[in-house]
């Protein structure tokens, strides 16, 4: 699969991005480039490795989300503007 000059100036134009053409020949090539390494990706074969398959010396390790609760509410919400109960306070962003 391969991006073309016409579709990059597409979704330029969707995003609201001006390119010259030296960008637009840039993004061109950095696109394909970006698809054919997820086409190789696409190859590897992973029908039998699981996440934590690393534990037993079989995969490269992989970083494991960690839950840990936060010790010091009173002090994050002591450096906010503005809080409310256990909560930042932050201003609309978004009309």
């Amino acid at each position: 699969m391969a991006v073309s000059r016409e579709e990059v100036q597409k979704i330029a134009h969707l995003a609201r991005l001006e390119l010259d053409e030296e960008e637009t020949e840039r993004m061109t090539r950095d696109m394909n480039d970006i698809l054919a390494y997820v086409e190789k990706l696409n190859e590897v074969h992973t029908e039998n490795v699981s996440p934590h398959s690393f534990l037993e010396g079989k995969q490269t390790p992989l970083l494991l989300d960690k839950v840990s609760q936060f010790g010091n509410v009173s002090a994050a919400l002591g450096n906010a503007p503005k809080a409310e109960g256990s909560f930042f306070i932050v201003p609309k962003v978004i009309e």
